[in-house]
């Protein structure tokens, strides 16, 4: 099987950055064969007023791809770049498809600092790239192009689980998609590196109003480990402040079990 990594989707991605917006089609060169088809296929998104511009594209030699399109189109490629339907058992999935068959996710005001992550909205989805960026296939009138996540509407982000999560320059983990830090020395562990042990402790961890926020080892240890799953709980402080209860609540989301921001036996059997 081929390996397909957040780092590939987000190269990928930018290579086809100035293509053109063609609904239905997954990276695709522009033909009249395929203009043809697509019509057929449907037809509103290929109305009259709108061909002239997709024989511009065609004549332009042009690609084309949708918003899902773009990350299906990455799934599909093989080595040399050529397209295999379902490469892998990769499905095909529309937007929502992709969104809803997602294990790891979260809102927006949770997105971690984690390239390749799929950024969603009903019906649509883009690729982060990094630093409050991303790249997606946005419509008819702009094609391929890079944005600002904020101002977006995106709602979501989520994990393909065809894709194995890792950090820039790192083999990393590629089940949690995050380096370990070193806290003493401020510098990631080496890839491969064996992970060091946590103790997660055994009280229930939450925020009171009114009370002094929670702190020690183990919301240290908790921070940690959300880091390393993607979920991204503010500084590694060992304060169990807000920005730390929304990074819980993203996990819980994702796993399925209560999100109330309370880290108890159950939330802690998700962090190890």
């Amino acid at each position: 099987m081929m390996v397909k990594t957040n780092l590939g989707l987000v190269e990928w991605a930018k290579a086809w950055l100035g293509q053109a917006y063609w609904f239905g089609t997954c990276c695709y060169a522009c033909t009249q064969s395929l203009l043809t088809r697509k019509a057929k296929q449907y037809p509103k998104s290929y109305a009259e007023n709108r061909m002239s511009r997709y024989r511009a594209d065609i004549a332009a030699d042009k690609k084309c791809a949708d918003c899902i399109g773009l990350v299906k189109g990455y799934y599909w490629a093989r080595e040399d770049g050529t397209q295999v339907y379902g490469l892998d058992g990769r499905p095909d999935q529309g937007a929502n498809g992709a969104y809803n068959s997602a294990k790891m996710k979260g809102t927006i005001a949770t997105l971690p600092e984690l390239p390749g992550l799929i950024l969603w909205k009903s019906g649509h989805v883009g690729v982060y790239i990094g630093n409050g960026e991303a790249i997606e296939a946005k419509g008819f009138s702009y094609g391929i192009v890079k944005t600002k996540v904020i101002g977006r509407g995106w709602t979501h982000w989520f994990r393909s689980p065809y894709i194995d999560y890792l950090t820039e320059g790192s083999a990393g983990d590629a089940q949690t998609g995050v380096e370990e830090t070193n806290e003493n020395a401020n510098q990631p562990v080496e890839g491969g590196a064996e992970e060091p042990a946590l103790d997660l402790g055994t009280r229930l961890l939450c925020v009171t109003p009114g009370q002094p926020l929670m702190r020690g080892s183990d919301v240290l240890a908790v921070q940690t480990r959300l880091l390393a799953k993607g979920f991204a709980p503010g500084k590694l402080d060992g304060v169990y402040g807000n920005i730390t209860k929304a990074a819980v609540v993203a996990l819980q989301t994702a796993c399925g079990i209560k999100a109330d921001g309370v880290v108890g036996p159950d939330t802690r059997v998700f962090l190890r």
